[in-house]
């Protein structure tokens, strides 16, 4: 009974429901209302992040005379397909135009571009179209330096695929980077970090001398505080804003270390050996030293033996990474071809590593009696293959930068607006470059990157902008080639290569 009650109800609803149809047919007004026929939006675009980008649509309205400038609201929304939906939408506009620089991560992304008409309260969503994000700081030179005495980082980037390169001034804001540098130019590199992972982290290291050092996301830039030096530190062993004088990274980049104020600091990868306490104290003695602000990293062969110098005893130490401290140098008895390495009674005035000879180490020295200058130059085993005075280098005293070509052994050196060649073969110095007016901020040579810019001699001027400058190094004391000039940069203090 209940079942045929059931099925009477339901033919008679749908007998209401066709007569309620048929006599309601014709008896309807249909007002027109205001339609939008937009035009003006390609399919797909292509930008760099960073660039300017416009898009001026045509919205056509059918009934609309254009008295009311505010009579819509827009909304445009890129959606990164490869992320989770809470992440994928982005609004990057509320303008009719898109005029806008680019700060999306580097993806391709699907935009819909709203349109809502608040007299009929109708939303228009237009079709969809493609936005490739490409990346304008892949890969290129990194350049900290000063801009009207504040710190900036600029950037010479090489776009891969590009028949240009492109000069970025304060990469970071054109990134849209949250990281804010203050105060004065310090310091960049780029290596692996601190952070426990699982694999190593690749970053850009960024210091200037108030906001400390920073690691930058190697694509976007980006920031957050904890991306500071002092999270990679063991415990908290340094204050957030720490910041380093200079960073070396050993053998393959698993080892580096950080100076600051007298102290270095340790880390290694495969030991899982973090930033902590100063690693320049001796292992048989209570107080740390002083250490002078070059590290002699031994960067070709291993076993690597980073050496330190002691700046108060004048003396020359080697580190041990699974001690955690340092130890003395091997005796030698001093004469005038060879150097005491515990007892110098010298102050050091350079050390660096280069590849020249299979790896050794470079290091200038100042004879604390004579004044006299004297040149060391060892092997990754701690063997000297060269002690001699430095002879015929004009203005040598005077000399504020340095560095050692890895092909020739050339020591490079700058006094004021003219860099000059050192051959200790020959024992005299050439000069290589006057540049006038303009003043040498920066020379340096650069291990990593594309086989065209390794090893070439990175010369940073300045006159009312800064310049980096390329230079081929000749044997027999040629002159140098430029290869690359780039201009319109901060005043150069530091350089670094974001290798791919």
């Amino acid at each position: 009974m209940f079942k045929n009650i059931k099925i009477e109800f339901a033919l008679f609803l749908l007998l209401f429901l066709n007569w309620g149809c048929v006599s309601d047919e014709g008896t309807y007004d249909y007002n027109a209302i205001n339609e939008l026929n937009v035009k003006g939006i390609e399919e797909e675009y292509i930008i760099y992040n960073g660039d300017p980008f416009l898009i001026k649509p045509d919205l056509n309205p059918t009934m609309d005379d254009g008295s009311n400038p505010d009579r819509y609201e827009y909304e445009w929304v890129a959606v990164n397909p490869s992320k989770i939906a809470s992440e994928s939408r982005t609004i990057i506009a509320t303008t009719k135009d898109y005029d806008d620089v680019v700060k999306l991560p580097p993806a391709k992304y699907t935009v819909y571009y709203f349109i809502k008409d608040k007299v009929t309260g109708v939303r228009w969503q237009q079709k969809p179209f493609t936005l490739n994000v490409v990346s304008s700081i892949y890969e290129g030179w990194m350049i900290v330096g000063d801009v009207d005495g504040k710190a900036r980082l600029d950037m010479v980037s090489l776009i891969p695929g590009g028949a240009s390169i492109r000069i970025i001034n304060d990469v970071l804001a054109y990134s849209g980077s949250a990281l804010k540098l203050e105060g004065k130019a310090v310091d960049v590199d780029c290596f692996g970090s601190a952070v426990p992972t699982t694999s190593p982290t690749y970053g850009i290291y960024v210091t200037a001398s108030e906001s400390g050092t920073a690691r930058l996301d190697p694509d976007s830039f980006g920031w957050v505080p904890t991306q500071n030096i002092a999270y990679e530190t063991i415990g908290g062993a340094l204050p957030n804003n720490f910041g380093v004088d200079f960073m070396k990274a050993v053998g393959l980049g698993s080892q580096n270390f950080l100076y600051s104020n007298g102290n270095i600091y340790y880390y290694n990868r495969a030991t899982q050996v973090r930033y902590g306490l100063p690693q320049n104290k001796v292992e048989t003695e209570p107080k740390s030293f002083y250490a002078a602000p070059f590290i002699a990293e031994s960067v070709v062969s291993s076993p690597y033996n980073p050496v330190f110098f002691d700046r108060d005893l004048h003396r020359f130490l080697r580190f041990n990474d699974s001690k955690g401290s340092c130890s003395a140098m091997p005796p030698l008895v001093g004469s005038s071809t060879v150097l005491d390495w515990n007892k110098t009674n010298c102050d050091l005035v350079y050390m660096t590593s280069s590849d020249y000879n299979q790896g050794e180490s470079f290091a200038v020295l100042k004879n604390l009696t004579t004044g006299k200058y004297h040149l060391l130059r060892f092997s990754p085993t701690l063997a000297q293959t060269y002690y001699k005075e430095i002879l015929n280098a004009p203005d040598f005293d005077k000399a504020t930068k340095f560095a050692v070509s890895p092909d020739t052994g050339y020591l490079f050196y700058t006094v004021g607006n003219k860099l000059y060649e050192y051959d200790s073969g020959t024992q005299s110095a050439k000069l290589m470059l006057d540049k006038g007016a303009d003043e040498i901020t920066y020379i340096g040579f650069n291990r990593r990157g594309k086989k065209e810019i390794v090893n070439k001699l990175i010369v940073g001027s300045y006159s009312t902008t800064g310049k980096l400058e390329l230079y081929t190094v000749p044997p027999v004391n040629g002159d140098l080639i430029l290869a690359n000039s780039y201009s319109g940069l901060c005043k150069i203090v530091d350089v670094t290569y974001r290798v791919r």
